[in-house]
């Protein structure tokens, strides 16, 4: 994103004396100051909220920060002493530049300095509407120490910056003037941070309830000091968490619970806050409480029986199922917790437990699929020498014809080369795995299933776990927990959530927002 301001400095006509430190440069010094906005921000990656910022009145932007209604510039020394300043410059509606001329009578000197810059500090009066600056007390400038404590204060019970308030634009700078024309810039930021979180539903069919929205009482300083020297006395330690329902916001969550229709995304909060920065061992957590409410499918699984030998006569589709049966044991694989036992059954049945069923996923390579058990939800993992166990980690596994005399089987092999073998050492007839296929214990007959609905029911399922606010580093693109929420921030949040009815549960995606250290504009 784009700085929101940029500040150029030019030094006209710094000509005469040639001595360094704080020396006279002559009678024809001056110095013009041009302060001047960017172009408007263009619309943010994340969809916008239905009152969008471009149908603001003219005085609700001035809270955005995007143009100078008021201005004042101070100039200070080494020794932090101000030398020259121009306060409370009136600036037209809508400003997004300003130029401030320092002539030869502030006596100008050559050295460093410090550039002290705030706008939009003083109560300002837009479309007969007066707007407080949101400022701890009225504005002080007698001296440096003065000008470090002013302070802007959150609301004192919603802990947010209203949107109604003006907030201060301020940078803080130190240069160098040297004789002859000086061109510097530097950045005017504004002193808050805005977060902003959006929910898609990515359900196709079931409206998605957000029945609360609540934040960790860490979010947001109620007190900042307007000017950032890039110590940490701007932190001042006395947090709290935003009033998700408040009117202050920009877009506060509704009372209600919301809702969000399928297939399509809301902003439930958008606001303004005051930069915090957090303890170690400490997290940023938001928490939403969603819920699906709609119709839940009945499945069962019906076998054919029909033995299926060659692998060229599995007809593996998107979804398709399977009872996985071992020839010489006479025995179906199953699950057991997390592990894979075998079991028997008649060939009479109509219908089969989910724990003997397995969903064959394709890989995308030929007769290569994940083998995913239907009761537990979990994957076939690699054979072993003492169990298949049962994992969240898909592992492909080959199926492949083998000629055995006069028959033919399925063998199934892990990517570790091992086949999946049912042993009969003690009855126990174990599921380990097996170097080769020369043994008739890896010697399988497939049946396919088919899952049918038997019945809908009435479903409720909700999620309320708090989420860690997380930041992708520009840089690395490793997504880590937010440390600071810092001013000029915009922390753009977006979480995606479905609903899994074969599940059973809710599952959600949180697209983690970009540190942009300062440098940021808002829609």
């Amino acid at each position: 994103m784009k700085p929101i301001a940029v500040i150029g400095l030019l030094l006209l006509l710094l000509t005469g004396c040639e001595q360094y430190g704080n020396e006279e440069l002559g009678d024809s010094v001056e110095l013009t100051y041009k302060i001047a906005t960017t172009s408007l921000p263009t619309r943010s990656s994340v969809s916008e909220n239905p009152t969008t910022p471009s149908q603001w009145s003219q005085a609700e932007r001035a809270a955005d920060g995007r143009y100078i209604y008021a201005l004042s510039v101070y100039i200070l020394n080494d020794n932090k002493q101000i030398v020259a300043t121009q306060e409370n410059i009136p600036v037209g509606n809508e400003a997004t530049e300003v130029i401030v001329t320092f002539d030869k009578s502030y006596n100008l000197k050559r050295g460093i300095y410090t550039i002290m810059a705030v706008a939009n500090h003083t109560s300002h009066t837009i479309d007969n509407t007066t707007y407080n600056s949101g400022l701890n007390g009225a504005w002080q400038s007698a001296d440096y120490q003065s000008l470090m404590n002013n302070a802007i204060n959150a609301h004192s019970t919603h802990n947010l910056s209203p949107h109604n308030v003006m907030q201060p634009l301020s940078m803080m700078q130190t240069i160098e003037l040297h004789a002859g024309n000086n061109v510097l810039s530097g950045e005017l930021v504004r002193t808050f941070a805005r977060l902003r979180i959006e929910v898609k539903n990515n359900s196709g069919t079931l409206p998605l309830n957000i029945d609360a929205l609540t934040f960790s009482n860490n979010f947001t300083q109620k007190q900042a000091y307007v000017f950032d020297d890039g110590s940490d006395r701007k932190y001042f330690g006395t947090t709290g968490a935003p009033l998700s329902t408040s009117q202050l916001a920009i877009q506060p969550f509704t009372n209600d619970a919301k809702s969000i229709e399928a297939l399509t995304s809301a902003v439930v909060f958008d606001s303004y806050l005051l930069e915090s920065k957090l303890q170690e061992n400490d997290y940023y957590k938001y928490t939403l409480n969603l819920s699906y409410e709609g119709t839940t499918p009945t499945y069962s699984f019906e076998p054919v029986w029909t033995a299926i030998n060659n692998v060229n006569n599995m007809n593996v589709g998107d979804e398709s199922y399977f009872l996985l049966y071992n020839s010489n044991r006479k025995r179906y694989l199953s699950a057991e917790t997390d592990k894979v036992e075998t079991a028997t059954l008649s060939t009479s049945s109509a219908t089969v437990a989910t724990d003997h069923v397995w969903q064959l996923v394709p890989t995308g390579s030929n007769n290569i699929y994940y083998i995913l058990n239907v009761e537990s939800g979990l994957y076939m993992q690699n054979p072993t020498n003492s169990a298949i166990s049962l994992g969240a980690t898909p592992v492909p596994f080959t199926f492949a014809t083998k000629t055995s005399g006069k028959s033919t089987y399925i063998t199934i092999r892990g990517n570790n080369n091992s086949y999946a073998y049912v042993g009969n050492s003690n009855a126990s007839y174990a599921v380990t795995g097996y170097s080769s296929n020369s043994n008739s214990g890896v010697y399988f007959t497939l049946y396919k299933v088919n899952k049918d609905i038997t019945s809908t029911g009435s479903n409720y399922i909700s999620y309320d776990t708090p989420i860690i606010l997380t930041t992708i580093d520009p840089v690395t693109q490793q997504s880590s927990p937010t440390r600071a929420i810092k001013r000029n921030d915009f922390i753009n949040v977006l979480v995606t959530v479905s609903y899994n009815a074969t599940a059973g549960k809710i599952d959600f995606h949180v697209e983690d927002w970009t540190q942009k250290g300062g440098s940021v504009e808002f829609d």
